[in-house]
């Protein structure tokens, strides 16, 4: 259930005005009546309701006293329970042209409620759309209970709707089908039910031609999507996941037209996610055969050394005998020899050399593929394929194959000779020109372009394939129906939107208001950097070393004098406390279980709920496993444990309590010694998984089968984001994912990463954003440096760069740009979804080419910085040493190492990572409290704090937490209060501003009659 402070529901904030002083002075004769309803309409304009004047801070009365001169007014919590308070609050309404009519009120409210519940289904979102109706319509605001109980009402009416109309929309016999999923048939332990939440497993030639199997299944149990059309897409997905926890059992119990509409709304989901992974499949498949040719091709080189090491010695000789004495026949004769007795042979292995050059390891595919040409045709045969882009070739050329799919002679005709009155013509059957200038002479035989009349059935097979993939993971391709590889277009604002909105969104991100102004910005600061960097000092940490400039090794700092002796005896005064009760202590300060209820929204209400929230973090968070922990926790049983998981917690809640927990962090003051919340840097660390698994991967780095756990850690020290992604992603793409995805008060405007961050479509993206993109880039000598123009000349950097910006290219394509950007600020679209795409290489798509050339400018900036700044330097290197300490904290936490390694669900392997993540903030807030209390107790003993040794502290402190053992769970220990900042005796930082705060601030005093903007 959402709390107040979850919602729009306005709180208390005063300034009184010269326009209401005169109002009270003309309607009442005596102090004490004039200074409460002065109260009372301040807080009635800033709040949309009456308090109770009892409850108005003292502050704000003297405030208000003292502005209209009512020093000695008396008391006026009196007027709370007289007639005269009726009085009063009647002068108000008609002071500020509002109604109070409580008939009318809750007619509007619930007309509003319906209309929210129609397209939201958070409790939060529908009360807030109610507010905001109400303050339109000029309605005093009712209690927030009244206006709790009609969104809850109003979202079971329209989901009951919803029901209805999906239900009745069906035909007969997709009921009977549907509801003949739920029975057991005889001599069965499972349903057909669980059949349709089948995972995929690892891509194997097999378990693909298993899942398109599936794929066919799914299609005939599902509805007719035309049955959702008049459903919104965020309920769709919301009585998806609601199915997705409900057994065969539970279902089977429900009234039938609630049972059929969020069974076919899990079927829809799950046809959609089946199309995606057999995509994921396809190109992790094609994947695997093109680095099992290179293999070979290493291998085939390895072999060929000595034949190589001949044509070479060979090669030798033949220039010395062209260079020798003697006359022009005789030297030539000298070559012939050498050349002439095995020119056949000699051509031969030349010729099969050159066809390997520039590691051309397509000749080797052949092999790999075998075995699998059957697949990949059902593959294109089941999953609808289309172009993003005006260019069809390879649409059609999909088309051709699965025409000629059962030709088996070795070539395959793709032209036909046509006479005309010249010559002869080819017409083409199919279109060519999808095939790349590497694939091309392994494809037709020949070298030039020209129009081939048959071609190598297997090798334009491979390529076709190839390419498909290629233009899968670029989005030149899309799948009608996926999410991951569907078309992306779809998911951005309308050219209406973009037009309306871009001024004001240009004006947050801290950009020009047109493309020529960011243009000109850019082309400035570029030159500007260039030679700034040109002209500056010399740089001890930078050596010229073959032409290149070299980095020396960055030295660690020293160490703040009494650092140690702080940190020692911080040490020793931390309480020491088992894990268990630190999480039940966070949840008596914090309450984040309030995130977490029943995912349909009617189920029964269970027993001591917030123990068992608490109970089911810990056995999740902590990788033991409901068994595990059930046997550790004495009172409660495996299946409630998992019952609670399955059923009342998601990963959006998840989120919203990891928030919770951040919000309360970001309040206290200790963490400002550390960081200003401005800046955070992003890592990744493996997670053990299961082989079968389609997350998982072999990663090389880590050496064994697993996932990556993906964290943004805050400067502060407190992870403000994670997502589990596979270890073949490249982990940059998710680098921005926060901006859509971290609810927090504390939203950093700097991000820093790993290696992973560097590429150019990330900077421009980030830069867009108004992020400012610092990462941490082990190989900087193999990028580029772009000029900001072909004449510009360096004395000293001249050799770093290597080509020249088109801007011209960058303003033309920035609307389109700036429309991502855009769609990506309203949540329409991931920042991974996009860089997904744009950081595979794209022939067709001109965003791709934009993107990265906007990002070369962005990151060529930073390079230059980056080469000249020690300072910049040491900053990345302590950032990412902070994400780095919080991967091995999270580890630390996750000490049952049970959980990712057997769980095979992918929304459940998801879970896990959030669930590690909250229990891991929620360790290192409690650890935050105590050292806090801590530090105020040794400023109160008058023990020396140095600023800079606070500074060198960290919350990532376990020596006073004990992980194991019988686990009790005991709230009536009551902890001590949270440490306010009134209460709090500790060092401020010299010149550190407050955390960033939640949106609670006193707003401008509202004029005569008007309501603020913000409540």
């Amino acid at each position: 259930m959402p709390l107040i402070r979850d919602t729009a529901y306005p709180r208390l904030a005063a300034s009184p005005g010269a326009a209401e002083l005169a109002f009270v002075t003309g309607r009442t004769r005596r102090a004490g009546p004039r200074l409460a309803l002065l109260v009372l309409l301040k807080t009635f304009q800033h709040l949309g309701y009456f308090v109770l004047l009892r409850d108005v801070p003292a502050a704000i009365v003297d405030l208000l006293a003292d502005s209209a001169g009512l020093a000695d007014a008396g008391t006026l919590s009196d007027y709370d329970n007289s007639t005269y308070r009726s009085r009063l609050m009647a002068l108000v309404r008609e002071f500020v042209g509002v109604s109070g009519d409580g008939r009318a009120v809750r007619r509007a409210a619930v007309r509003a409620g319906v209309e929210a519940a129609r397209v939201r289904d958070e409790i939060a979102d529908i009360i807030n759309a109610v507010i905001e109706d109400l303050i339109r319509q000029r309605f005093e605001l009712p209690a927030f209970g009244t206006l709790l109980k009609i969104a809850n009402t109003a979202r079971a009416a329209v989901n009951r709707g919803y029901h209805r109309q999906v239900s009745g929309a069906l035909a007969p016999a997709t009921r009977d089908r549907l509801n003949g999923l739920l029975v057991l048939p005889p001599g069965q332990v499972r349903t057909a039910w669980d059949r349709v939440k089948t995972e995929p497993k690892r891509p194997t030639p097999r378990h693909m031609r298993d899942f398109l199997r599936h794929l066919d299944w799914l299609r005939e149990q599902g509805a007719d999507t035309a049955v959702f059309s008049a459903v919104p897409a965020a309920k769709v997905r919301r009585f998806a996941a609601e199915a997705r926890c409900l057994t065969a059992n539970v279902l089977s119990r429900m009234i039938e037209p609630r049972r059929l509409a969020l069974m076919a709304a899990l079927l829809q989901s799950q046809i959609a996610r089946t199309l995606d992974d057999l995509a994921d499949m396809f190109v992790r498949q094609l994947q695997r055969m093109h680095a099992r040719a290179r293999e070979a091709l290493q291998a085939h080189r390895l072999r060929q050394t000595e034949q190589t090491d001949a044509l070479i010695a060979l090669l030798r000789e033949t220039v010395l005998a062209c260079r020798g004495g003697g006359k022009p026949e005789e030297r030539l004769a000298a070559i012939e020899a050498l050349l002439l007795p095995d020119a056949d042979g000699l051509l031969g292995r030349c010729e099969a050399h050159a066809a390997l050059a520039g590691d051309n390891h397509l000749p080797f595919l052949a092999p790999f593929y075998r075995g699998r040409r059957r697949m990949f045709l059902r593959f294109l045969e089941a999953v609808p394929l289309v172009s993003t882009s005006q260019d069809r070739g390879l649409e059609q050329a999909i088309a051709f194959l699965l025409k000629h799919r059962n030709h088996r002679h070795p070539e395959l005709r793709v032209g036909v000779r046509e006479r005309n009155d010249t010559d002869r013509a080819i017409r083409a059957l199919v279109d060519l020109t999808f095939i790349p200038a590497t694939w091309w002479p392994l494809v037709t035989g020949q070298k030039t372009r020209d129009p081939p009349v048959t071609v190598d059935r297997r090798a334009f097979e491979m390529c076709l394939f190839t390419q498909v993939m290629t233009e899968l993971k670029s989005g030149d391709l899309c799948i009608p129906g996926g999410d991951t590889y569907g078309d992306y277009r779809d998911q951005l604002v309308s050219w209406e939107v973009y037009e309306r909105e871009i001024a004001a969104y240009a004006e947050q991100a801290g950009l020009p208001a047109s493309p020529g102004a960011i243009v000109k910005g850019l082309r400035e600061r570029l030159a500007a950097t260039a030679e700034a960097v040109d002209a500056g000092p010399a740089n001890e940490h930078v050596e010229i070393g073959g032409g290149e400039p070299v980095l020396k090794r960055l030295r660690a700092g020293p160490t703040a004098d009494g650092a140690a002796e702080l940190e020692r005896r911080l040490k020793d005064r931390l309480p020491p406390i088992d894990l268990i009760d630190a999480l039940a202590d966070t949840e008596h300060w914090l309450n984040w279980t309030r995130h977490f209820g029943p995912i349909s929204g009617f189920d029964a209400r269970i027993e001591r709920p917030r123990e068992r929230y608490v109970a089911s973090v810990f056995c999740y968070g902590c990788k033991l496993g409901p068994s595990q922990a059930a046997r550790a926790m004495k009172d409660l049983d495996r299946r409630q444990i998992a019952f609670i998981n399955q059923r009342h917690i998601t990963e959006d809640a998840l989120d919203a309590a990891i928030a919770t927990v951040i919000d309360a962090y970001a309040d206290l003051r200790l963490p400002r010694h550390w960081g200003s919340g401005q800046s955070a840097s992003a890592d990744g660390t493996q997670w053990d998984l299961h082989p079968q698994s389609l997350m998982s991967e072999y990663h090389i780095r880590y050496g064994g089968y697993g996932g990556i756990g993906y964290y943004l850690v805050s400067d502060t020290y407190i992870a403000l984001f994670s997502r589990f992604i596979a270890c073949g992603a490249w982990e940059g793409n998710t680098i921005l994912d926060f901006v859509t995805e971290n609810r927090s008060a504390l939203q950093p405007d700097t991000i820093h990463a790993d290696t992973q961050g560097q590429s150019a479509p990330i900077f421009g993206l980030a830069h867009l954003l108004g992020i400012q993109l610092m990462p941490r880039i082990r190989n900087w000598q193999d990028l580029h440096f772009y000029r900001p123009d072909k004449a510009n000349r360096y004395a000293h950097i001249d050799t770093l760069f290597t080509a020249a910006v088109d801007w011209d290219l960058i303003e033309t394509l920035l609307p389109d740009m700036l429309r991502v950007a855009l769609s990506v600020r309203a949540g329409r679209i991931r920042p991974s979804a996009i860089l997904r795409r744009l950081n595979t290489y794209s022939r067709k798509n001109r965003l791709y080419f934009a993107f990265r050339e906007l990002g070369r400018v962005i990151r060529t900036i930073f390079l230059l910085n980056y080469l000249s700044s020690l300072e910049l330097r040491h900053l990345i290197q302590a950032a990412t040493n902070k994400s780095e300490l919080f991967n091995k904290y999270a580890q630390w936490a996750a000490f049952g190492e049970s959980g990712l390694v057997t769980e095979g669900v992918r929304d459940e392997q998801r879970k896990l990572i959030k669930y590690n993540h909250l229990v891991a903030n929620l360790l290192i807030f409690h650890t935050i409290v105590g050292m806090t209390r801590v530090v105020e107790q040794m400023t109160a003993e008058g023990l020396p704090l140095n600023e800079a040794a606070l500074a060198n502290l960290s919350p990532y402190q376990t020596e006073h937490i004990n992980r194991f053992g019988n686990y009790t769970l005991d709230f009536a220990r009551i902890p001590l209060p949270l440490p306010t900042e009134s209460t709090i005796r500790m060092p401020v930082v010299p010149g550190s501003a407050p955390a960033p705060q939640p949106a609670e601030e006193p707003p401008a005093p509202a004029e005569q009659g008007d309501l603020p903007n913000d409540v």
